[in-house]
């Protein structure tokens, strides 16, 4: 029976006062028997964290309270026990590393919707770019997209030339769970591509809402699962 659950999500949010909300966020981890890892950055959170289901919806509902995370589109998977064995709360300059430059809360790509990029998937003028690891698109990846051979999103500004001949098409980055394409997105538009979508919710929210249509392997989380 599966009375655990794995809750992934991001938030860009300007948050004051990183370490004070870092140590409020941990010992509200520690009380609740909440494990996995949080990064807090004066840019926004990104979580992985597993716990009961009980103990994770109140960690939901705790988040929610909050006006600056209200919003938070949480992804929901059931396991049979904790997927991690430690909880790390962290403070860091930014939620996903990346040296670009931008700032998604003052542009970013056009959010689509799991159906939404279904239903635009045999469009000749679409082009999908993965912006996740060559480990990561090596064991999955959605059929005919673009990868590039790069470790981390800070190499992208080293492959734009790779793309660059696509800058008229309706180019829709993708990566596990959306956090990465917010800032990737972004740095398109700002390296001169006009028509720039993004996944909303990743590779995860994909697989739940579109049945992985055109999706070909295994998607690597962040706990060292594969998923379908």
């Amino acid at each position: 029976m599966e009375n655990y659950q794995v809750l992934l999500y991001y938030c860009y949010v300007p948050i004051e006062n990183v370490i004070e909300y870092r140590d409020e966020h941990h010992l509200f981890c520690l009380k609740n028997d909440l494990l996995g890892r949080v990064i807090v950055a004066p840019e926004g959170l990104n979580g992985t964290i597993s716990g009961s289901v009980a103990n994770c919806k109140k960690y939901m509902n705790w988040l929610n309270a909050d006006s600056r995370f209200s919003k938070i589109d949480f992804k929901v998977e059931n396991v049979p026990q904790h997927a991690f064995k430690k909880l790390y709360v962290r403070v860091k300059k930014e939620i996903v590393h990346s040296e670009l430059g931008v700032n998604p809360l003052v542009q970013t790509g056009k959010h689509l919707e799991p159906n939404e990029l279904k239903s635009m998937l045999n469009d000749p003028d679409v082009v999908l770019v993965d912006m996740r690891s060559n480990y990561e698109h090596s064991i999955g990846k959605f059929k005919n997209a673009v990868t590039f051979d790069m470790e981390n999103l800070r190499d992208l500004p080293d492959h734009m030339n790779e793309i660059e001949h696509l800058k008229d098409k309706k180019v829709v980055t993708y990566c596990t769970g959306g956090i990465k394409c917010e800032k990737a997105s972004a740095y398109l538009i700002k390296r001169g591509f006009s028509n720039v979508y993004q996944l909303h919710g990743g590779i995860i929210k994909y697989g739940i809402e579109a049945d992985g249509e055109d999706f070909e392997g295994k998607c690597y989380v962040f706990d060292n699962r594969l998923i379908t």
